[in-house]
């Protein structure tokens, strides 16, 4: 028997933002999602052993979300730009949209967090190989280039944030599993 190679999942996702009707899926990027998640610790040092720790303490964790939409698309833009007004008038093909971004201090950015996962658009893929973080906020920051070597991107981050009932941040793997 042939052995296996090693299976090594690469390729693109997908991002979907919220739950039932709210929900808004990202899925045209240039430049790769990425999640990064970061854990906090507390090094415990002694006189005895110099700078040496002696044991290392969790201070606490943190996780977050880039994606690089690549469409100019005002209205799924309205969903993760925070303390911002859409407003859309006319009937298609002749639809106007704008989307007002105000600027002011103080927005809580956790007033608007929803659940977001990643999914891999790999066919093999499953539940089990994606990323869900129960409550992220989101941030999105354009940064648009008018020129003929560049795409026009948006890099949406998302921000976790722990659940207080059950101190759960992300969770790898299908979130459906007792």
């Amino acid at each position: 028997m042939a052995e296996q190679g090693i299976n090594v999942p690469i390729g693109p996702a997908i991002v979907e933002f919220g739950e039932d009707t709210e929900k808004v899926t990202f899925n045209i990027t240039k430049g790769g999602i990425q999640f990064k998640a970061k854990t906090n610790k507390q090094d415990v040092t002694v006189d005895q052993y110099g700078d040496t720790p002696v044991k290392s303490i969790m201070k606490g964790r943190t996780c977050e979300v880039t994606v690089p939409f690549a469409l100019h698309d005002i209205e799924k833009l309205s969903k993760v730009i925070p303390n911002s007004t859409f407003t859309k008038s006319g009937v298609a093909p002749a639809e106007k949209f704008k989307l007002s971004v105000k600027s002011q201090a103080g927005f809580d950015l956790l007033s608007n967090a929803k659940q977001l996962i990643i999914k891999p658009t790999d066919p093999q893929a499953t539940a089990n190989d994606w990323i869900t973080i129960p409550l992220a906020g989101a941030l999105a920051d354009p940064e648009y280039s008018f020129d003929s070597d560049n795409e026009r991107i948006v890099n949406i981050t998302f921000v976790g944030y722990p659940n207080v009932a059950t101190g759960e941040l992300y969770i790898l793997g299908d979130e459906t599993v007792v």
